[in-house]
């Protein structure tokens, strides 16, 4: 991670958009291999503590993980908040002629005033009158890289007899098996599919109807981590032995009010940047419910030796639909042809309004009926420590979610290549996410896609969850949810 943040450094002030995405992408890896390696270590101390206190050193790694976030959100803020980040065209210095290019002119606000000057002047979207440059910032959060590298030199780990790899991917297949396993992970990935779409809309509208600056969104994301934090450690004092699912029906209800308030910007009722920042910050200790209550019942699942794998496996499928839930979001523009550009939401128009409250509905349904999905998920430790005795299994589910995760992850992967290091030629494409290459492009692929990702989640819910329940198998719908 720190040799490639180097490099970027290395890349001074003219890095290119792709380049630096590339680096970091690339940094993101070395995060990874040793993200992977501490949840492992993570599920290994879970595994040791009391029954009754499972769940405080989970919540305690990831709230001190919380902190660091919060430290690297406080340096953007006040990094990346001034005129060269966020005023384009803008020169520091005055001996340089503005640049020519109207594409870059009319970006900024100050070029029709000040017709000479405006490219020396700080516009109106800047806070502050300094900035980090980006290699200063790639240096410095390499050397925490650094810096932290002696202090694993303190860990003590027993050395164990090296496993053969086609041994061990073979006994792994075992615990896939488990329906403990493969249920958890059908979950993980169909919840966050469904929970994971937005209003693509809303970016547009916060810039042009509530003129938020660059700072606003920063503080935005500093709170958000820091109610996050309270959240985790409120949890992690009062909440261990509450029913997940409880837990998650409380949040997604309190999410989708927070979302509701939007309607009151949409309709012009209160349209100040600062009451977005309150409904979006608040909704993020909501979110924190539905977080850990995923995340715990990975610890159970994991058998002894499959620790890292195992939650790894899980979190990577949750995070590889991340993608897929944005093109879903994107794609619903379509229907919505007001809502395309900015300058049309700019206009205000009662058209306007109207498909943008039309399109805030669906997407609250969309995001409410990741609560069909419930019934996948154990309701605590005990009953998920009873999926796991039962010892239950299935090779068609195993592999049917195994290869849904890989699908999610290489479709998640290719979207990401595309638009980094193709931007210029297929970055465009409806079915990457983008608006269209040309006017003659079909969007029948990207909305197939759409309808294919949607079926997977409420066909996979009923033949688990709510099929067997018209065969007699399984109890009543209250009893599933709580």
């Amino acid at each position: 991670c720190a040799f490639f943040l180097l490099a970027l450094a290395r890349e001074g002030h003219e890095v290119l958009p792709h380049t630096l995405v590339l680096y970091l992408t690339l940094a993101n890896c070395g995060y990874v291999m040793a993200d992977v390696s501490a949840d492992g270590f993570m599920v290994w101390i879970a595994h040791r503590e009391p029954i009754t206190h499972r769940g405080r050193m989970q919540t305690l790694i990831y709230a001190t993980n919380t902190i660091g976030q919060i430290c690297v959100n406080i340096l953007i803020l006040f990094g990346f908040s001034g005129p060269q980040t966020n005023c384009p065209g803008y020169e520091p210095d005055p001996t340089i002629p503005c640049t020519q290019d109207p594409r870059i002119i009319n970006r900024n606000d100050l070029s029709s005033a000040f017709p000479g000057e405006w490219c020396h002047l700080k516009c109106h979207n800047a806070t502050f009158s300094w900035d980090i440059s980006i290699p200063a910032f790639a240096l410095i959060i390499a050397a925490v890289n650094l810096a932290s590298i002696p202090f694993y030199t303190i860990l003590k780990e027993d050395k164990t007899t090296p496993e053969a790899v086609g041994k061990f991917v073979k006994s792994f297949w075992q615990q896939v098996q488990r329906r403990a396993t493969w249920q958890i992970l059908l979950y993980s990935m169909v919840s966050h599919i469904t929970f994971g779409v937005e209003n693509a809309a809303k970016t547009s509208a916060n810039y042009v109807l509530l003129d938020l600056h660059t700072s606003q969104y920063q503080i935005m994301v500093l709170m958000e981590k820091c109610i996050f934090f309270v959240g985790l450690t409120s949890i992690r004092k009062y909440a261990l032995h509450l029913s997940w699912r409880k837990m998650i029906i409380a949040g997604s209800i309190l999410i989708t009010f927070f979302n509701a308030l939007y309607y009151l910007i949409i309709f012009d009722v209160i349209r100040n940047s600062w009451f977005y920042v309150f409904t979006d910050v608040s909704s993020k200790f909501m979110y924190t419910l539905n977080f850990l209550a995923s995340l715990f019942c990975m610890v159970e699942v994991a058998e002894p030796g499959y620790e890292a794998i195992t939650y790894s496996l899980i979190t990577t499928a949750s995070n590889a639909v991340s993608p897929l839930s944005s093109v879903i979001s994107y794609q619903f523009l379509a229907f919505f042809p007001e809502l395309a550009t900015q300058e049309s939401i700019a206009t205000d128009t009662p058209q306007v309004r109207h498909e943008f409250a039309m399109l805030h509905a669906i997407t609250i349904v969309i995001n409410l009926s990741s609560l069909f999905s419930l019934p996948l998920l154990p309701r605590q430790k005990k009953e998920t420590r009873e999926l796991v005795a039962s010892g239950e299994k299935s090779k068609f589910w195993g592999a049917f979610a195994l290869l849904s995760g890989l699908a999610f992850l290489v479709y998640s992967t290719v979207v990401t290549f595309v638009t980094v290091a193709l931007h210029d030629v297929y970055g465009c494409f409806m079915i990457f996410g983008g608006n269209g290459c040309s006017a003659e492009e079909s969007p029948a692929p990207a909305r197939f896609l759409v309808i294919v990702s949607l079926l997977y989640c409420y066909v996979v819910n009923f033949f688990l969850s709510y099929l067997p329940i018209l065969r007699g198998k399984k109890k009543s719908l209250r009893d599933l949810f709580l």
